[in-house]
Order: C-alpha cells, then sequence, then structure tokens
C-alpha cells in the first residue's frame, strides 16, 4: 500500500425524503441514512466496509457521484469502476450489449472489441451471451461482474455486497482478483454485509452501524469489536432489552434537529432550486412584510388624522448573557526544557491558559495552576481575527516530507491517540508521539490526537506573500488553525 491517495469521502450525509409531495416542498420527514461518514482510500489498499445494504448503496452511489450527499463530498480524480449485482436486476439487454457499454466507459474501441472476443470464447460466457441480463440468476450475474472487472481499466474498484451472491467456488476466484488488483496498486472498496470477506481480503476496516461510522481501523482489532457486539446482541431476551439495546447509536441518527442544522451547510452546488427557494422561508418572510407594511400604514394614518406626534419613552434592555458558554484561551509550549509540576512538557504541545499578567501566564497543568513566563508560550486564541487562508496554500511552505503525503498523515488527527500510535509505530507518551524516521509529531490531548508538527520552509517568503512580520503567526484555514513558529522553523496544525 502507498501513500496516494485515491479517493476520499469527507463527512458524508445523506437522506431519503418522503414519498409525499407536499412533505418534500416544506423539506419534512426527511430519513437519515448516513451520518458524517469519512473515509480515506490508497493506492494498493483494501479497504472493507461494513454495513446494512441500503447503507452500503447509498454510500455507493454517492462515490459514484449517482446521487450528491445531502452534505459533505467526493474527492477523487480517479477511475471508479463500481460493481453491484443489484444494480442490474432489471436490464433487459442481452449479456452481450451490457458488456459492450461497460467496457464502453472504460476503455478504446479497439480494446474493447478485444476483450468482448476474449469473453466470449470462455465456456462461461458462451452459455449467457444471448441471454438476457435480467434472466441471470444472481450467482451468474455476480460471476459475470467478477470476469467483467478483470478487463476494467480503473484506479478503484468498489465491489457491492458481492460476496452474499458468490458461489463457493467462486469466492476463491475472487479473491485471486482481488489479490492481483491490490498487488497493481489498484485501491478496492470491499462493500460487504457480511465480516468474513473483509476479514480474508482487507487491510483495512471501517465499520457502519446505523449509519454512522462506529469503528475505523486495524482490521483484526475491528473484527473483535464486530463480534464483541454481535455477542452482545445475542444476549437480548426481550423487547424492552431490543429497544435499549444501541440506544445511543439510534438516538443520534435520529436527531433530525441536529441534522437540519448540519444541512445549512450545504454549498451552491449541491442545493437543489427547492433548496434554495425554501417554500417555508418565502411564506414566513410574505408575512412579515404583510406585517410591517400594515403597521407602517397605521402609523402613517395616525400622524395625518391626529397631526401630533406622541413622545415613547424607550427603555434599553441589556441582553443577557448565553449561560454556559467559556472563552478558552491556550499557549503553545516554545521551551523544549519547559517543566511544569516535575513534568517538562513537550514543544509546542497545548495549555490552558486561565489569567493573563503582564509578563507571564497562569495555566492549568494536571488540575493545578501555575505561573509561567510568557516567552516560554506562544498565545493563541481561537475567538481572535487571524488572517484567514487556506490549508493547501500553507502547505507550499512545508517541508517535502510532509507536503507530499499530507493527507495520508492528517487522517489521523482527531483520532484516539491509541490508534496513532498503533498506526504508525510511535515512540509515545501521554502528550505526544514522533513518527519513526520522519519529523512529523502528533500532540495529544484528552487521549486524542488534536495537533500535528512538521517542519516550514522558505518563511521569509511567507511572510513576504501575507505582508506579514514577526516569527510567530497564527493562520485560520478552512478546518482549523496552522500555527507557525518561525524561530525553530515549524508548523502545527490544529484540526477542530
Amino acid at each position: 500500500m502507498q501513500d496516494i491517495i485515491l479517493l476520499r469521502g469527507q463527512e458524508l450525509s445523506y437522506a431519503k425524503e418522503s414519498i409525499h409531495l407536499r412533505k418534500r416542498i416544506l423539506q419534512k420527514d426527511e430519513h437519515l441514512l448516513l451520518k458524517d461518514v469519512s473515509f480515506t482510500l490508497y493506492r494498493g489498499e483494501m479497504l472493507g466496509v461494513l454495513s446494512d445494504y441500503e447503507t452500503l448503496y447509498y454510500l455507493k452511489d454517492m462515490i459514484t457521484g449517482t446521487i450528491e450527499p445531502k452534505t459533505g463530498k467526493v474527492k477523487s480524480e480517479a477511475v471508479i469502476a463500481s460493481l453491484d449485482v443489484m444494480d442490474h436486476v432489471q436490464n433487459k439487454h442481452q449479456v452481450q450489449m451490457f458488456l459492450s457499454e461497460l467496457f464502453d466507459e472504460y476503455m478504446s474501441p479497439q480494446k474493447m472489441d478485444e476483450s468482448l472476443n476474449e469473453l466470449k470464447g470462455n465456456p462461461f460466457f458462451k452459455r449467457l451471451w444471448y441471454r438476457d441480463v435480467n434472466t441471470l440468476t444472481r450467482t451468474e450475474m455476480a460471476s459475470v461482474l467478477m470476469e467483467a472487472s478483470t478487463y476494467i481499466e480503473a484506479d478503484i474498484f468498489i465491489f457491492c455486497n458481492m460476496s452474499n451472491h458468490l458461489s463457493d467456488g467462486n469466492r476463491v476466484r475472487f479473491k485471486e482478483i482481488v489479490s492481483a488488483f491490490e498487488k497493481d496498486d489498484k485501491g478496492v472498496m470491499l462493500l460487504e454485509t457480511d465480516v468474513d470477506m473483509i476479514k480474508g481480503l482487507s487491510n483495512y476496516f471501517l465499520w457502519l452501524s446505523y449509519g454512522q461510522v462506529r469503528y475505523e481501523g486495524g482490521v483484526q482489532k475491528g473484527i473483535a469489536h464486530y463480534n464483541k457486539y454481535l455477542k452482545d446482541k445475542s444476549q437480548i431476551k426481550n423487547v424492552d432489552e431490543e429497544a435499549l439495546f444501541d440506544l445511543k447509536w439510534k438516538r443520534n441518527i435520529s436527531e433530525y434537529a441536529h441534522y437540519k442544522h448540519n444541512m445549512q451547510r450545504l454549498s451552491k452546488k449541491q442545493t437543489s432550486l427547492i433548496d434554495q427557494l425554501s417554500i417555508r422561508r418565502i411564506i414566513v418572510s410574505l408575512v412579515l412584510l404583510f406585517i410591517i407594511m400594515a403597521s407602517s400604514a397605521v402609523i402613517f394614518m395616525n400622524i395625518n388624522l391626529s397631526g401630533t406626534s406622541t413622545a415613547v419613552e424607550t427603555e434599553t434592555v441589556p441582553m443577557e448573557e448565553e449561560a454556559g458558554i467559556e472563552s478558552f484561551v491556550y499557549g503553545l509550549v516554545l521551551d523544549e526544557t519547559l517543566e511544569i509540576d516535575g513534568e517538562t512538557l513537550p514543544y509546542l504541545s497545548l495549555v490552558d491558559i486561565v489569567e493573563i499578567h503582564d509578563d507571564s501566564y497562569t495555566v492549568i497543568v494536571n488540575e493545578a495552576e501555575h505561573e509561567v513566563d510568557e516567552s516560554h508560550l506562544l498565545y493563541f486564541n481561537p475567538a481572535s481575527l487571524y488572517t484567514e487562508t487556506s490549508f493547501d496554500e500553507l502547505l507550499q511552505y512545508a517541508d517535502d516530507t510532509f507536503r507530499e503525503s499530507d493527507q495520508f498523515y492528517s487522517r489521523m488527527l482527531n483520532r484516539e491517540s491509541e490508534d496513532v500510535i498503533e498506526s504508525f509505530n510511535l515512540q509515545a507518551d501521554d502528550y505526544h508521539g514522533e513518527v519513526p524516521g520522519v519529523p512529523v509529531t502528533y500532540h495529544f490531548r484528552n487521549d486524542r490526537a488534536i495537533s500535528i508538527t512538521f517542519p516550514a520552509t522558505d518563511i521569509d517568503g511567507l511572510l513576504d506573500d501575507y505582508g506579514l512580520t514577526g516569527e510567530q503567526q497564527v493562520f485560520r484555514v478552512e478546518d482549523g488553525y496552522m500555527i507557525l513558529d518561525g524561530e525553530n522553523e515549524n508548523w502545527v496544525y490544529i484540526n477542530r
């Protein structure tokens, strides 16, 4: 497996709309199927995705662009071949025509003719060549797609629930084909409702439960999580216990208000005309406009008829501060020798600042307050107005080691520290972990990877391009902050 990304899904959500036109217009009763699903597929990777078929079906269609996600986006410049038996059960064309249309998407006419002639000589295809696709059994259709995939010229192959339709003999052949794709550095996604195929072929595992990512990481550890889930589920004794089982995950996917809030993040390219021209908002706006006009007319008539004006005493009502909201500021450790409460804090690790003095800060470490000279910390307030730019723009000022594989390393941010340490075999403690042989460091907080440090380059050029002075700078990017410690020529990227 290489650290070259072929496909990336970012916070994908999808909802089935109501079958009733009025409810669709009013955006009511949308049934959420996927919620904030993210994944990355690398060249040469076999990514196994376990879920129910409906979830996998819509995930596959979002990846291929057949449907648009309600939120999130799919990024890929690779050629994708999607193969699902259930996509073709109503196809009335003959097998030869079906294969011609399939191959036409992925190869030249000359190559297509050669491939079709070769397949026609195959004893299995000879029997099916002039049959209608919708008359094939699902096992036969699975075999057709499986063999056809060996001729398709694509970078990514998505097999959706194939193992459910393969005979025992074809399972062996399928494993041979997928293994050959892996050797050729193709990316393969195995979307399966059964874990056995994933267990035997995948080298990375994603488990979707109730449309949400329940596990992402190594296959063996993921299988252990899934088996424990099945064991717990098998111990359900009655209907009441079944209702309470997995209640947290059921509630998460049913949070309609949260889902509707997320829908506001839709871009113009993602929204349809009916989304942009919300009927409810138009109605409310018209009602408010009518009330305003009516009120204005009454006031105007009153002034003209009475000829007098009445002074209205106004009272300024102070706005109540929203309860429960606190403002947090932080400090990034600049002094590698800084010792607090008997511990040496790692360079560029994050500490909470609770009080600011003339030349020092009061910070919290191990639930106790300590005063630290301001020269030891880089002050960082997420609520401040910092220079806004994009992460990709700042990448040109990063060292080649990180810039060429940034997505490979950034994908581990906001994961559990245990998973990050295991994935990269980090030399780690409670605060940070260093990637062996690479100048990349992950920083941990509350058992999660919250930031990543890597070398900076061409700092003078950066400051000139942005018209800045000073070697310590904070940039606000689309999904977090990039903080420059120019004196030590390092970046720290905090992903929120």
